[in-house]
């Protein structure tokens, strides 16, 4: 008797293996330090910065910080500068 053995071909997402619970929610951004942080792809950086200047056209006295990752997924020392000099943190990751 043969035995089959089937394997399954899709790989673990790398979001999945470093995965952390976010934060709560701040109830308002106003006097928030946001900080933008582009992994590189395509129009991310166009975006990040719509999301930026939104932000700041709704809510007074917001400054945003703008951090470049360089690559998919953002290094985690570009994160982890984002996260200790930032109130919020927003990344774009995707095309």
């Amino acid at each position: 008797m043969d035995l089959l053995s089937v394997l399954n071909p899709v790989a673990q997402q790398r979001g999945m293996m470093n995965i952390i619970k976010p934060n709560q929610r701040p109830s308002t951004l106003e006097g928030a330090t946001v900080g933008l942080v582009w992994s590189g792809t395509h129009g991310g950086d166009l975006a990040l910065n719509r999301a930026g200047e939104m932000i700041q056209e709704r809510f007074s006295n917001v400054s945003v910080n703008f951090y470049t990752g360089g690559n998919y997924p953002s290094p985690p020392h570009i994160v982890k500068q984002a996260a200790e000099e930032c109130d919020v943190v927003i990344g774009a990751t995707a095309d």
